[in-house]
């Protein structure tokens, strides 16, 4: 069996229990014949090494790639990750297999190019390993969710738990918190471990720890998750009640955002007279094996999560024979499963159960302490023997495997609104595509655009061109030269702008599917099969796009995503570059006239969004938009834009007050959606004297050429209180 394993962590670089699993994981199957491959970023260099525990290790150089210009560091990475294992399967050939974590969304485009059909990534099982996402450890630690690009990570996390192919968690407990999310079973296997015992001879024999007083010990992070600040509290109750014992505290410090302070130096200066008096004790964190001499020295452990999965920290206590006192919540108290036998678990709902517990633990014997650590050690190297752990996790890849041509009918999306049935069911062609090409005075463009349908892979195509009251005559010239094309038909309106022109193109389509592309833009010859090929996998996705590079007036990328609500209901996702179903659209998705002055797109998506109706984007380069000086788009100011943004949502209530909770966070958090870049970068809001330089800059820059132009969005890109789009996004 050939497996890679997708990891965020691993030694040297990175530690941490994801790390740790992942080790332990690459081991234990290339000890049996596997063939196992790690992948996983790095500070400084790449490098493809075998191990001389036989699996093999690639590390990549982060932060490398021109989309992180675009993209957030998080989705950059993730996109990176993904162009890695394509180099990969180009390499070494296709794994059997491929596991990645939840935690920071890193294969997120992983799972999105499979899911749009990418080829290469069709016959492998994808696999996601629940370690505990951002978005559920961010809300306790009471951090604001709704924050980009935090936020978006979460969403992505999201994304990928309802995207896998399988899922896998060590705990029942996150299994349980998180089945909502997905229809897959959440499969429960716990972790793989194993400290060789000449290790823990070698540690034991070195380094003596000795102290006067008994010893609670805890190692991790000051991390209000972590439960450190509530155990604190209880510890003191108990000093102060006449116990003198020590409380060990090992582990780096962190932040916490709503008190703008470090956990563990504010516990420092709160705490300074028992730091004084030698009952707390605090150490920086250091490498997991130099913990066990204090682990050995120690009463007891504890573990007082108010949220937690699996924690290595229980696994490494209770291995090396030490009592522990874990909270009820997470899986540390799956690990005990048995209060007074394996160690002790407490309730923090339960006013007063940790010091109850903890008092208990402190007044117990020698041998009842001998005891309970034995328990304990018999109990977590039952749980976590790699032999059976390798068993299990054999038997569920064999599974995957197996079952990996089982196709998803509906598309994953985070979140979405009851689909609701057709008005009309309007007549088509099945499989035609109807290209519908709006044009007005655009002659020294449209033969660049006929071009481009032309090449495309796709050939079951017609084209309407909608002539909106052209009266430029080159333009006419260049027009009726396409009126004897038997793909092309042109219908002559009078001008009533590019919403109605759509609309009648749309109308006037035989396709089954329906491709919107302004006069002066072009697709790469893929774009249309790979399209359709989608809508015909997905029952529930309406229409698809993809990114979209700017030419002629900018270079740069706009990378679009999924249909996502409730963020579309605050700020732009995609360009007019689309292919439709036509009774969709027909039915829900027409531009509205009361749009005259821009956004009839953006329009457009919402309402089809308030009806069920949701889009997919190719995370591809495939649409080319011409940045020109003199398009509607290029004419948006702020104010129009809000009115635009006000006229919108008239006729969508149902959606925006469903929603209004999480809007006005959003919003709240992040600022005005004007100067939202995109999803996964953070928001910057300018001040008002900075949003009047804006305007001026805008002004002016629409006045001139293209060259110039790139020129200077190059300069403003790197002065941020200057920064600027290279276009707006609502089209």
């Amino acid at each position: 069996m050939k497996i890679w394993f997708l990891t965020g962590e691993f030694a040297p670089d990175f530690g941490g229990g994801i790390g740790t699993y992942v080790e332990n994981c690459a081991k234990m199957f290339a000890q049996h014949g596997e063939e196992v491959t790690v992948i996983v970023r790095s500070l400084t260099s790449n490098s493809d090494k075998m191990t001389k525990d036989g699996y093999r290790v690639v590390r990549f150089k982060q932060e490398v790639g021109e989309y992180y210009n675009y993209l957030g560091t998080s989705n950059a990475l993730a996109y990176q990750y993904y162009e890695v294992i394509m180099k990969l399967i180009d390499k070494y050939g296709k794994p059997d297999v491929i596991e990645m974590q939840e935690y920071n969304a890193y294969g997120q485009y992983i799972i999105q190019n499979k899911l749009v059909l990418k080829e290469k990534l069709q016959d492998i099982p994808l696999v996601v390993h629940l370690h505990t996402p951002s978005f559920e450890t961010l809300k306790i630690n009471q951090y604001n969710t709704y924050e980009a690009p935090a936020y978006w990570v979460g969403e992505m996390e999201k994304f990928c738990i309802k995207g896998a192919d399988a899922l896998l968690c060590p705990s029942q407990f996150l299994a349980d918190k998180l089945q909502y999310l997905t229809d897959n079973k959440i499969n429960v296997i716990n972790l793989p471990f194993e400290i060789e015992q000449k290790e823990i001879d070698k540690y034991k024999n070195s380094k003596k720890i000795e102290s006067d007083k008994k010893t609670l010990l805890y190692f991790g992070r000051t991390e209000y998750r972590k439960g450190v600040t509530q155990m604190l509290k209880g510890v003191e109750k108990l000093w102060k009640k006449g116990l003198d014992f020590k409380l060990k505290i090992i582990g780096g410090d962190t932040l916490l955002e709503t008190k703008g302070k470090y956990i563990g130096k504010e516990i420092k200066e709160k705490y300074k007279e028992y730091i004084e008096s030698g009952n707390l004790e605090m150490l920086d964190s250091i490498p997991h094996l130099d913990l066990i001499p204090h682990i050995l020295s120690a009463t007891a452990v504890t573990i007082p999560s108010l949220y937690e999965n699996f924690p290595n920290t229980c696994i490494y206590a209770m291995w090396l024979g030490k009592p522990v006192l874990v909270s009820k919540s997470g899986g540390q108290a799956e690990m005990v499963e048995e209060s007074g036998k394996n160690g002790l678990i407490f309730d923090w709902d339960k006013e007063g159960d940790f010091e109850e517990k903890l008092e208990k633990l402190l007044t117990m014997s020698d041998k009842q302490l001998e005891k309970m650590g034995n328990n304990a050690k018999d109990r977590i190297r039952k749980l976590c023997n790699m032999e059976d752990n390798f068993k299990q996790r054999k038997k569920f890849f064999e599974e995957v495997i197996k079952n990996k041509n089982n196709k998803k009918v509906n598309f994953p999306f985070v979140e979405e609104m009851p689909i609701e049935p057709y008005k009309k069911e309007y007549k088509s062609i099945k499989n035609l595509l109807s290209v519908v090409i709006p044009y007005y005075n655009l002659g020294i463009t449209l033969p660049e655009t006929i071009k481009s349908i032309k090449e495309t892979e796709y050939k079951n195509y017609e084209i309407i061109i909608v002539n909106d009251g052209s009266t430029d005559e080159d333009s006419l010239k260049v027009l009726n030269k396409y009126r004897k094309d038997k793909k092309i038909r042109i219908i002559d309106i009078e001008n009533k702008g590019l919403a109605n022109a759509r609309n009648v193109g749309a109308e006037a389509a035989n396709g089954e599917f329906i491709a919107f592309l302004d006069a002066d833009d072009k697709i790469d010859k893929t774009f249309y099969n790979r399209s359709i090929d989608i809508l015909h996998r997905y029952n529930n996705v309406s229409y698809v796009y993809s990114w979209v590079r700017y030419f002629e007036g900018s270079d740069a990328v706009w990378p679009t995503f999924n249909i996502h609500i409730p963020y579309l209901l605050c700020a732009n996702m995609l360009a007019a570059f689309v292919v439709i179903r036509k009774n969709d659209f027909l039915n829900f998705g027409k531009n509205r006239p009361m749009m005259q002055y821009g956004m009839e797109d953006y329009d457009c998506w919402l309402n089809l969004a308030e009806h069920g109706y949701l889009g997919v984007s190719i995370p591809e380069e495939l649409n080319f938009y011409r940045v020109r000086k003199d398009s509607m788009a290029r004419q948006f100011n702020k104010k129009s834009r809000i009115y635009l943004y006000e006229t919108s949502m008239e006729g969508h209530e149902k959606i925006f007050e469903k929603y209004a909770k999480d809007i006005y966070m959003l919003l709240l958090t992040n600022g005005q959606p004007f100067y939202w870049n995109n999803p996964s970068t953070p928001s910057y809001q300018p001040s008002t004297e900075q949003n009047e330089r804006l305007y001026r800059l805008e002004t002016i820059l629409n006045t001139l050429p293209g060259r110039i132009v790139r020129k200077v969005y190059r300069i403003l890109r790197r002065i941020k209180h200057f920064f600027i789009r290279p276009k707006p996004v609502e089209e």
